[in-house]
């Protein structure tokens, strides 16, 4: 029986621990850059990235809760991939919404 290694407490070297780390603080860092954009912005595109971010670092938390047994392996790839679809579904909008909405254009 092959067990995916992300999956298990029992075998998550320090390695892996360091990457999934490393991933998690990135995208954490990202997170806030999308949240201060759009504080700037103010806008729904740049709402959608934040949200996207969101996402991305709640992958990084499914895998730690991974790590730390809390998510068994079956719960670990459902959240994952449902966070992914999040994550697609919410930067096709943000490109699709930023492509179609009319630019407002001063009058002076």
């Amino acid at each position: 029986m092959t067990v995916p290694l992300h999956a298990v407490v029992a075998t998550a070297s320090p390695g892996l621990i360091a990457v999934v780390s490393l991933a998690a603080l990135g995208t954490a860092i990202l997170f806030g850059l999308a949240f201060a954009a759009f504080i700037r912005r103010r806008s729904r595109p740049y709402l959608l990235l934040v949200a996207a971010f969101a996402a991305l670092l709640g992958r990084s938390a499914v895998v730690g809760f991974s790590l730390l047994g809390v998510l068994s392996p079956t719960n670990h790839h459902f959240f994952e991939h449902g966070l992914d679809v999040v994550l697609v579904a919410l930067v096709v909008a943000a490109v699709y919404y930023a492509r179609t909405v009319q630019r407002e254009v001063s009058a002076s």
